[in-house]
């Protein structure tokens, strides 16, 4: 009980749309002390919390999905904490959150101000490989854009019914089950920047899937943010 407690006081939609969702005057962290120190950090902290109740209304019926929106909450908690001071850290566990909570049914979305470059701060090299902690970028190239779904024979118009999936140059993968624009418009060889956003667990030991990663491609300037897997990691 003390540890769902602790989520409703982090999470819940208590507070105008430009402040933090707790109380600032009571922050004890550095992570707390940088969320209510920084206007931007305050409006996500705030946007998490409409996140959580549109979530947990959707989930209410479901015993499966509130463990799932548990699972997020706890999720999110130890990869904010785990942040300390780090403002691109803190950035993409707030997106990679409420990208969970989109799952469970929130209609919140990360605001337009939210993209690679800003969470990179410049910092984003070039890499043959994936970033492997939230918060770290890389710069790659789209390799090639297609349906999620392809048949035998050449792509056919229909195809991109099933969704849309995406490669880049260091093995990158995202996938949707929807027609993404951003994805549609970006073109083989387009400058990109990779962040991890999110790492969801607990996982079966070995299981990686359901990682997402915010991409902007530096040509279009567009940004999306998708998971690497049509499944979280423990499921089919």
């Amino acid at each position: 009980m003390r540890f769902l407690f602790l989520i409703f006081i982090c999470i819940s939609a208590i507070s105008p749309a430009q402040s933090a969702s707790f109380n600032c005057l009571k922050a004890s962290t550095l992570v707390e002390h940088k969320i209510c120190d920084d206007p931007q950090l305050s409006s996500l902290d705030s946007l998490l919390g409409r996140a959580f109740s549109e979530a947990k209304k959707f989930s209410a019926e479901d015993v499966e999905d509130k463990a799932r929106l548990m699972s997020v909450a706890q999720a999110f908690l130890e990869q904010r904490q785990a942040c300390s001071a780090r403002r691109s850290c803190i950035v993409s566990s707030y997106v990679g959150a409420l990208e969970g909570y989109i799952t469970l049914g929130s209609t919140v979305e990360a605001p337009a101000w939210v993209d690679a470059p800003t969470i990179s701060d410049g910092v984003a090299p070039s890499s043959t490989s994936l970033p492997t902690e939230a918060g770290h970028c890389v710069s790659t190239k789209v390799k090639s854009i297609m349906p999620r779904l392809v048949g035998d024979g050449p792509i056919k118009p229909k195809d991109w019914d099933s969704g849309t999936a995406i490669n880049f140059d260091n093995d990158g993968y995202q996938v949707s089950y929807e027609k993404e624009p951003a994805l549609l418009g970006s073109r083989p060889g387009d400058p990109a920047i990779m962040c991890l956003v999110w790492i969801p667990h607990p996982c079966p030991e070995g299981d990686d899937r359901g990682r997402f990663y915010l991409v902007t491609n530096m040509r279009t300037h567009r940004t999306w943010t998708l998971p690497d897997s049509e499944h979280m990691c423990g499921g089919a």
